[in-house]
């Protein structure tokens, strides 16, 4: 299956907010049941992944209510393969991206490892082939976790995708609609352990009821909402509910990154070996294997 998305000239991002409702006195499902059910929708809904992406990033001004760039966007078209496994267990997934465009970082990629086993952090290694050099970013570090410059981070907490369950706690705060669809807003808090490894104090997150995949979330710092994330267009491909556009607005810093997906497979074989340190810096084996998912990409 394959989609094309239009180019977009300016970002704009959801910034309409809806008027929370009253708690209700009893819900049909507990928070922990709830965000299980998001676990799997994000994480665990396919085995792999295949996807074209585009990422768009620049500062902003807010003009008639939207946002609008204040420089010339800086775009990265990469590709992302993932695959993730159940081991003893516990869910493990392997990514990686790789920059297509532009030219002067065609190559540049970024490989996570993201481990079930509780108290072991992920691995994340970055390849700079203008250096030849593989470098170890470090998670908790918001400029080295920086995805290729964007507002996109490696950070676990930023990315519903790659949060692990049992690091937080959950609190039903309100039931709503948002971008007119029924919605639970929870309230995430770290857990003390986790708390000793990010910066973040909460997340409230506005979660689908149909389909438990977020459509917005504020991340809260030092007491204040430092980054809001917004998901919109839902699509179902190849049995799989994805959200095809995903925005992050750096309030504190005035900075707004757009991840357009351009094209996606689900559930289509992909050997351990690409998802490598080989992968990284093998250009002649990264390229034939790249060949081929793009073929399967275009069908």
């Amino acid at each position: 299956m394959k989609f094309i998305k239009k180019n977009l000239p300016v970002i704009l991002l959801a910034a309409a907010i809806v008027p929370l409702a009253p708690v209700m006195a009893a819900t049909a499902e507990s928070a922990d049941a709830i965000m299980a059910k998001v676990d799997h929708a994000t994480r665990t809904a396919y085995s792999t992944q295949l996807a074209s992406v585009k990422i768009t990033t620049c500062k902003y001004m807010l003009v008639g209510g939207n946002v609008k760039c204040s420089e010339k966007p800086r775009v990265v078209v990469a590709e992302n393969i993932k695959k993730g496994a159940v081991v003893d267990g516990r869910y493990n997934d392997k990514s990686l991206l790789i920059v297509r465009e532009p030219i002067s970082d065609k190559g540049t990629s970024l490989l996570v490892y993201e481990y079930g086993e509780r108290n072991r952090d992920n691995d994340n290694w970055l390849y700079l082939p203008a250096l030849g050099k593989v470098n170890r970013v470090i998670a908790s570090d918001d400029d080295a976790g920086s995805v290729f410059g964007s507002e996109f981070s490696v950070e676990t907490t930023e990315n519903p995708e790659a949060r692990k369950i049992y690091e937080y706690t959950y609190k039903i705060l309100e039931e709503t609609n948002y971008q007119n669809r029924p919605a639970w807003v929870i309230e995430m808090m770290p857990t003390e352990e986790k708390g000793r490894k990010t910066s973040y104090g909460k997340v409230i997150s506005w979660i689908d009821k149909e389909t438990h995949l977020p459509l917005k979330e504020d991340l809260y710092r030092n007491g204040k909402i430092h980054k809001q994330r917004t998901q919109t267009d839902i699509r179902n491909i190849d049995g799989v509910n994805v959200m095809l556009k995903v925005v992050i607005n750096n309030r504190s810093a005035s900075r707004v990154s757009q991840m357009d997906y351009m094209a996606m497979r689900h559930n289509t074989e992909v050997p351990d070996d690409f998802l490598s340190q080989r992968g990284l810096t093998d250009f002649a084996f990264r390229e034939r294997s790249l060949a081929e998912y793009r073929a399967r990409l275009a069908k």
